[in-house]
Order: structure tokens, then sequence, then C-alpha cells
């Protein structure tokens, strides 16, 4: 593997800017460990988890290597205390009744106990104090970056970093202390904003006094390449780690992103009020003509949740929520995590090494 290092790799400890983003229902231990191993950062995407399973998979992380682990959690200010705080619509939107009744008609049940970790800050600032308990040497805020955690995290010694999509956002974070600035621009897979990534990387590096990671739809390392020339200094990937042997998510999942061709995204508050890059497919295409149904965070989220835990355990892609960014169309293998990590780095080299002998300047 060739070799790739800026200032973040010192701050992070790990051998190459290539950083793993914490997906919910995808990067767990496995995941995040054979990133590490390959030198980058590997993170746990401890939102969608319990409590239990945070310990188990640090545990599991500790035993597969020694490398620093990160976990992303998530603080939106506008989440309920707890999940009784929410109080859902009757009846319910009709394309949520349709969704419903299309799985029962091919004999999967729709549950409406279905646990969501990611629904209340109680939840989080637990498994938040559990990792820092541990050593979690990096905890990654994804939904909001609020001083107390970073208050904490430091009292630790632990490095925060901070997922934005604005360039007011950012300057938020770094305001409240996070030592690190991921922007995510509108490409990304999950909850994105509405700027274009380098239109964003542009904006922030403007003032940012804290290291800036570029992310949203980078699955290349030329890509990588470009955000390290515009002042980056590292790229958090999400999408294209999906479509890795070690993924946690279901093989019907993957395959759609292998499947997947150009302009195959939407970036819609469909999943749980919030605006997701994700899949087109029967979960989206179904609110056609119902928008003025759709709820606001979290109301929509406790709605589809049920819908969307049947569907994924029953493995119909059709009705689950497949979160990806734009950069979709360019994947079109299942790597291990490992060999991806070294391939992105190959990539990125190669592509600075091209650049210098493409452009003349002086």
């Amino acid at each position: 593997m060739s070799t790739l290092r800026t200032p973040l790799c010192d701050l992070l400890n790990i051998e190459v800017p290539i950083l793993q983003a914490g997906m919910g229902l995808i990067a767990y231990s496995d995941l995040a460990a054979a990133v590490a191993n390959a030198g980058g950062l590997g993170c746990l995407g401890g939102i969608d988890m319990s409590v239990a399973e945070v310990d188990h998979h640090i545990k599991r992380f500790r035993r597969l290597g020694d490398k620093p682990l990160a976990l992303d959690l998530g603080f939106p200010e506008n989440a309920p205390s707890v999940r009784t705080d929410v109080v859902l619509p009757d009846p319910l939107p009709q394309p949520i009744q349709t969704l419903r009744a299309e799985l029962a008609e091919i004999g999967v049940k729709v549950k409406d106990d279905v646990p969501d970790q990611a629904i209340s800050r109680e939840d989080n600032l637990e498994k938040l104090d559990l990792a820092l308990d541990q050593g979690v040497e990096v905890i990654v805020c994804g939904l909001g970056t609020p001083v107390e955690v970073v208050e904490r995290c430091h009292s630790k010694g632990v490095t925060v970093m901070s997922i934005v999509g604005t360039a007011r956002a950012a300057q938020k974070v770094i305001n409240n202390g996070t030592d690190v600035v991921v922007i995510q621009g509108t490409e990304g897979g999950g909850h994105t904003g509405d700027v274009g990534t380098l239109t964003l990387l542009g904006e922030v590096l403007d003032f940012s006094t804290v290291p800036v990671v570029a992310a949203g739809g980078i699955t290349t390392g030329d890509q990588v390449a470009a955000c390290l020339v515009a002042g980056a200094q590292g790229a958090w990937i999400g999408t294209r780690f999906i479509a890795t042997a070690e993924a946690g998510c279901q093989d019907v999942y993957k395959g759609a992103i292998v499947k997947a061709g150009y302009n195959a995204t939407l970036r819609t508050p469909r999943f749980d009020g919030l605006h997701v890059r994700q899949l087109r497919n029967r979960f989206t295409d179904v609110w056609d003509g119902h928008e003025h149904e759709m709820q606001g965070y979290p109301v929509q989220r406790m709605l589809t949740i049920p819908i969307r835990d049947a569907a994924a355990k029953a493995s119909v892609a059709s009705h689950m929520n497949l979160a990806a960014g734009a950069g979709v169309g360019l994947i079109n293998d299942l790597p291990s995590a490992g060999d991806l990590v070294k391939r992105l780095t190959d990539e990125t080299v190669a592509a600075i090494k091209r650049s210098v002998e493409q452009i003349q300047f002086a």
C-alpha cells in the first residue's frame, strides 16, 4: 500500500486519512476493525445500537486489533427526552398503511414494539458514558455537538469529531469545542444538507480553526485526492463501505448498492422527517402524491421504523430504507474493507501523482 499522510493522521493516530463512516445498522465491530487494521479510522454506528450492543462491539473491536476506535452518536436538538414523548397520528398516513398492507400480503408481519435506540438523547448520553469508561479514542457527533458532550470527552482525553451539512453548523460546533469538522455535502448518503461537497468544503475551510474532513459522494481515490488538494485533511466515506464483505447489513442491501446506476438516489424526509439521501424504491415512491402526510422528526421516524425493521429482517429490499450517496453508480464490486482501504489509498496517491504530470504550474 502507498504512503499517504496528513496532519489528521497524527491527531487520530491512524496511518492513512481514510475514515469509515459510522453508519447505523451497518458499521459494527467487524467492519470497523477491518478498516482500522488496514490503517484507516474504523467507526461503530452507535446511534442505532442499544447500550448492551455498544458494549459488545467495543469489546469485540478490541479483541480484533489494537487500533484506535471511533463511535458515532447523535444528539439532535429536537430529539425527545424519552420515546414516550412521541405521539403518532391517528389514523396513520396512507403511505404507511399501504406499505404495511403490502408486506402483509407477502407474509411479512410488521411489529409495532420495535426499539429505536436513536430516538432519545438519554440513550445516547448513556452510550457516551459507556464509551468513555471503555477508552474509546474518538467520539463522532453525527447530529448535533452539545458543549456538555465535548466537555465530557475532553475530560477523558477523547477526540471529538462533528459532522455538519452547512457552514453555519460548522461554525457552531467549532465554537462548542469540537476537534475535527466533517463537512458532508448533499451528495452524501443518510442525513445530509443541500450544499455540494466541494462548495461546503471551501466555505468551511475559509474560517475553520480545526482540521476539516470531506464527505459526500466519495467512492474512489480520485475523489479523495480532489478533496485533499482542495484542503481537506481526510475523507469520511460511507456508501462505498456498505458494499464490503464486513458490512453488517443484509446482502440484498449490498446487492442494491452494487446494482444501482447513476442518478439512483433522492434526498427526502420520507425516512425520519429529516432529509436523508437514499436509493429510490417502493419505500420512497409510495409517498409520491402524499407528501402532505409526511411528519416531522421524530414522528416520521417512529412511523416508519416498524416497516423498515420488518422489511430488513425479511430482506425485502423494496420496502427497506436503503441510505446511499450519489456516488453509488461508481460502485461495482464487494471487496473486503481492508482491501478497499488499500485500494483507495493507492488510487489517491496515483491521482495526485497524475495531476502533477498533467497540470503545468509554477
